[in-house]
């Protein structure tokens, strides 16, 4: 059933389960870890959400787009992409008609610049970079490029022929600290629920990782990566995909927005998962302690908790509730709220002293009348 095709939906059972565990063999998964852990990642919302979407995307138009056609052949591709490969070798041995051999004193850049030509002379090759681009993703969750049938805004990660998978991630995600924080530290309300009540920012659920804590729409909306099931479960993988602490770090920029402790955000963040198919695990990410808070022990996402934070501190309240929610600063909290109580409270005994000389005035009247009534 694993030679199943890549347009059959909803995948069998079976082939998910063989998915799951063929998918990542070559990195040698700690089973014994994956066995003992609190919450176990079994990845049925990666299956049923992520890998099943991405290959009826890549199959369409009943696959002519894609040299792959079946699970078992993904499973085989993804498999020869774990084992080190550079992409052209990758090419080579995908298709038995295409050769690039170049001389062992070629440059990197030359040879890159080679291979693209020959494979632009080679429209049939095509089909074979769809495949690698959409296998590369499924152990990943990254977006290395769309299929050739449509056509997406979203950005991908570049993977020259000359690189290898883990080469190519570990050139994009790097340790960079080019921001500097106005306060050292993040404090609790710096929360997913408090961007968007208090901040006015949307949330933009993501399954791309290229994509996490990344602002747009003129920075009136982040993208959130909410796949913490998949994130565990490399963080069991005895050969990493992706370079040293990016998938710890990743799970602690989740346990900072949505802590576990906090009643509001495990409520706001239910609706979420139910009106948009989230994962679930992501509302299991732990709390956050003080150190967690920290943008020191932040590297990979640094720079992007730096701009973020910066766009929440800049938001203003625009409606009363988001008044009353925003605590970020207390002094100015205060004293907003005691000038609203003492404007409240001003216009209420102004209008109890109107009424009442108002009614004054009105006895008064009614006494004259009924005084003057029997003589006239």
């Amino acid at each position: 059933m694993v030679d199943a095709s890549l347009q059959a939906y909803p995948i069998p059972g079976d082939v998910r389960a063989r998915v799951v565990d063929e998918l990542w063999r070559p990195c040698q998964p700690q089973t014994e870890i994956l066995a003992h852990m609190v919450g176990r990642p079994d990845l049925n919302t990666y299956v049923a959400r992520y890998y099943s979407h991405q290959c009826l995307r890549f199959a369409r138009d009943g696959g002519i787009h894609i040299s792959v056609k079946t699970h078992s052949e993904v499973i085989k591709l993804a498999h020869i992409i774990l084992q080190g490969s550079t992409r052209a070798m990758i090419v080579c041995e995908l298709d038995g008609k295409f050769k690039h051999n170049p001389n062992e004193n070629e440059a990197e850049e030359d040879l890159d610049e080679g291979l693209d030509e020959k494979l632009k002379l080679n429209p049939a090759v095509a089909s074979v970079q769809t495949a690698i681009n959409l296998c590369a993703g499924l152990v990943t969750m990254c977006n290395f490029g769309d299929p050739e049938c449509g056509f997406s805004s979203r950005e991908h990660l570049p993977w020259s022929n000359h690189q290898t998978l883990r080469q190519a991630i570990a050139q994009h995600f790097q340790r960079e600290k080019k921001l500097q924080p106005d306060n050292p530290r993040m404090r609790r309300l710096f929360t997913a629920r408090h961007l968007v009540s208090i901040g006015g920012l949307k949330i933009r659920w993501t399954n791309n990782l290229m994509d996490h804590l990344r602002l747009s729409d003129d920075d009136r909306a982040v993208f959130i990566f909410h796949n913490a099931e998949f994130l565990r479960y490399q963080s069991c993988l005895s050969d990493q995909i992706f370079p040293d602490d990016l998938i710890s770090e990743t799970l602690r920029t989740l346990t900072l927005l949505f802590p576990q402790n906090d009643r509001k955000t495990r409520r706001w963040l239910s609706k979420q998962i139910s009106e948009h198919s989230l994962d679930p695990s992501i509302s299991r990410c732990g709390n956050a302690w003080a150190q967690d808070r920290r943008f020191e022990n932040f590297y990979f996402w640094h720079d992007r908790l730096v701009i973020l934070k910066q766009n929440f501190d800049d938001a203003s309240p625009r409606k009363l509730s988001q008044w009353w929610g925003d605590r970020r600063n207390s002094a100015q909290w205060y004293t907003f709220w005691v000038a609203i109580l003492v404007f409240v409270t001003t216009v209420f005994f102004g209008l109890v002293q109107s009424i009442e000389g108002a009614l004054q005035v009105y006895l008064s009247w009614k006494s004259l009348q009924q005084e003057g009534g029997p003589d006239g």
